[in-house]
């Protein structure tokens, strides 16, 4: 079941998503730009699973990711948004 291929609807383009793809797109839907993390947080699956379907979907084109930099130390958080 977790292997189940939808079909939605996104920018008046018909394209093919694993449930987990959905789920992900949705709550960038509802929320907004989210970093990983959260995103992690809110779906309750690996990080590594979370961070292969992003990929996938900014590689057709769906979502993009972008950094902001808060002036601090370190690396810059990376959030993901839909296009």
């Amino acid at each position: 079941m977790a292997n189940d291929i939808i079909r939605e609807n996104y920018f008046n383009t018909e394209v093919i998503i694993s449930p987990t793809q959905n789920n992900l797109m949705k709550i960038l839907q509802i929320n907004g730009p989210m970093i990983r993390r959260d995103l992690v947080n809110q779906l309750k699956i690996a990080r590594t699973t979370i961070y292969d379907n992003l990929v996938k979907l900014q590689k057709r084109k769906v979502i993009e990711k972008f950094t902001r930099n808060d002036g601090k130390r370190g690396r810059p958080l990376v959030f993901w948004k839909i296009k």
